[in-house]
C-alpha cells in the first residue's frame, strides 16, 4: 500500500529513475531545517542520492553559485531524472556563501538540484575552521562524529571523494570536500574532479509504493455540467441543482467539502466519479436566509495527498416573497376575530397583500384582505361567519419590490385569533 513521503523516517532511503536506472535517494530531513537560514521553499522532504554520480571538475572558483558543478546539476542531471517526476522537484533557495559573506533565506540561490554544505552535513567552524555557516544540520547526520563512516559514498563500487557546497574561506579557489576513507571533511582545490551527490526537495505528500519507488500523485479533478472553474450561474431567484462530479486519476476515496462564500456547508467522503450536487443551493430553507446580491460556491476535492476546486459565483436576487401555513391551525369554536404582525422590513412603496382565513379547511376557504389592519397594528374581524368543516385559520402574505427598488425582508410572523 503507498504511502506518502513525510511517513518514512529519516534514513530510509526510496528510488528514483535516473537515466532510466533506479538509484536510491536517502532521505535527510523533513521540513524546513531553520526558517531564519532558509527560505520557505525548502519546506518538504530533502533527499541525497545515496551513491556518487559523477566525478567533476567544481569549476576555477570556490562560489558555488557560480560553479560548473551548480550548473552541471540543474541542467545536465536534472533532464536525466523521470519526465514524470520533474516538475515535482521544488524550486528552493537555499544559504550559500561569497567567500566569508553567507546568503541566506529569500537571498538564497535559487536552485532545484544542490549538492549538501558542510553544516548541513554535521560539521561547523568550531572543529573545521574555514568553514562558512551556509546552512543548518539536517537531520540525518544530528550526532554524526567529525569522521563518521556513514558518510562514506562510492561510485560504481569504488569509495570517492565528493564536493560539498561549502568554500573554504581561508584559501582561495577551495573547497570543501567528503574524504573517501573515513567520511571526515577536508579541503581542496576546485579545478580538481571529485564526486557529485545530488541533493532535492521533493513535496512530502509525494506517494512512495511499496516497492519503495516515487510515485507522483495527481490531484483529482472536479467537473461540471454547468461550467468550469470560474464559471458565472448567473441569476438566481430560486433554489437551484448543481451537479458536479469528482474524480481521483488513482480512483482513491475523496474527502469532498462543499463552501458557500466563506462558510463550510457540507463535508462527505464520496467515489471517485460518483455524481454529487451542491446541498445549501438546493435546499430552499438554506437559500431563503442568503442575503440578496453576489455569492461564491467552492468545491474542494482531497484523495489525501493533494486537492483540487471547482469555484463558481451567482447572484442571488429575490425581489418578492410570498408566506402560508402548510398547515392551517384548527380551532374548536367559529373564529371571529385574530391579530398578526409581519416583522422585519417592508418599504412603504411594496406591493404587500395579507389575506386571512376563519374557514381555512374548505374546500373553497374565504379570504379576506387584511392588509390594512396588519400595517395599522389592529384587529381584524371576520366578515365570514360559516365553516363546512371545523373552523380553522390561516393567512397568506404576498411582498414584493416597488417602483423605487428598496428592498425589505420578512423575518417572522406572529399573531393570535379567538
Amino acid at each position: 500500500m503507498a504511502t506518502i513521503l513525510s511517513a518514512l523516517p529519516v534514513g530510509s532511503t526510496v528510488s528514483l529513475n535516473v537515466n532510466g536506472t533506479a538509484q536510491e535517494f536517502i532521505i535527510l530531513h523533513h521540513g524546513n531545517p531553520d526558517s531564519g537560514l532558509y527560505d520557505a521553499s525548502c519546506e518538504g522532504t530533502w533527499l541525497m542520492m545515496k551513491n556518487i554520480h559523477s566525478k567533476l571538475l567544481w569549476g576555477g572558483t570556490s562560489q558555488y553559485a557560480a560553479s560548473s558543478i551548480h550548473t552541471w546539476l540543474n541542467e545536465t542531471f536534472l533532464p536525466l531524472i523521470d519526465s514524470d517526476i520533474q516538475p515535482l522537484i521544488k524550486t528552493v533557495r537555499i544559504p550559500y556563501a561569497e567567500g566569508s559573506t553567507v546568503h541566506s533565506g529569500r537571498q538564497g540561490l535559487e536552485t532545484r538540484l544542490f549538492l549538501t554544505s558542510g553544516y548541513e552535513m554535521g560539521w561547523t567552524a568550531a572543529d573545521k575552521p574555514g568553514m562558512p555557516a551556509d546552512g543548518a544540520c539536517l537531520a540525518y547526520f544530528q550526532d554524526f562524529e567529525t569522521a563518521d563512516d556513514r558518510r562514506i559514498a562510492s561510485l560504481n563500487g569504488s569509495p570517492t571523494w565528493y564536493w560539498t557546497r561549502s568554500p573554504y574561506t581561508q584559501a582561495a579557489n577551495s573547497v570543501w570536500v567528503v574524504v573517501s576513507t573515513n567520511g571526515d571533511c577536508t579541503y581542496r582545490d576546485s579545478d580538481v574532479t571529485n564526486g557529485v551527490r545530488p541533493a532535492l526537495i521533493l513535496p512530502s505528500t509525494m506517494l512512495v509504493d511499496d516497492g519503495g519507488n516515487l510515485r507522483p500523485n495527481t490531484a483529482p479533478s472536479i467537473t461540471s455540467p454547468s461550467g468550469t472553474n470560474g464559471a458565472s450561474l448567473g441569476i438566481r431567484n430560486t433554489p437551484f441543482l448543481l451537479e458536479y462530479t469528482a474524480t481521483d486519476p488513482e480512483g482513491s476515496l475523496l474527502s469532498l467539502t462543499e463552501q458557500l462564500d466563506d462558510q463550510v456547508t457540507r463535508t462527505l467522503t464520496a467515489a471517485s466519479g460518483a455524481a454529487q450536487h451542491f446541498a445549501a443551493l438546493n435546499d430552499a430553507p438554506a437559500f431563503l436566509q442568503l442575503a440578496n446580491g453576489d455569492h461564491t460556491l467552492q468545491v474542494t476535492a482531497n484523495d489525501g495527498f493533494a486537492s483540487s476546486s471547482l469555484s463558481m459565483t451567482f447572484t442571488k436576487a429575490v425581489t418578492s416573497a410570498s408566506l402560508t401555513l402548510t398547515q392551517p391551525l384548527v380551532a374548536s369554536d367559529p373564529i371571529t376575530v385574530a391579530t398578526l404582525t409581519v416583522g422585519g422590513v417592508i418599504p412603504a412603496d411594496a406591493d404587500f397583500t395579507v389575506e386571512v382565513t376563519n374557514n381555512a379547511l374548505d374546500d373553497q376557504p374565504v379570504w379576506q384582505d387584511a392588509t390594512a389592519e396588519v400595517r395599522e397594528g389592529q384587529n381584524i374581524a371576520f366578515s365570514n361567519a360559516s365553516a363546512a368543516k371545523d373552523p380553522a385559520f390561516n393567512f397568506r402574505i404576498r411582498a414584493a419590490r416597488g417602483t423605487s427598488g428598496t428592498g425589505g425582508y420578512i423575518d417572522r410572523v406572529t399573531g393570535a385569533f379567538q
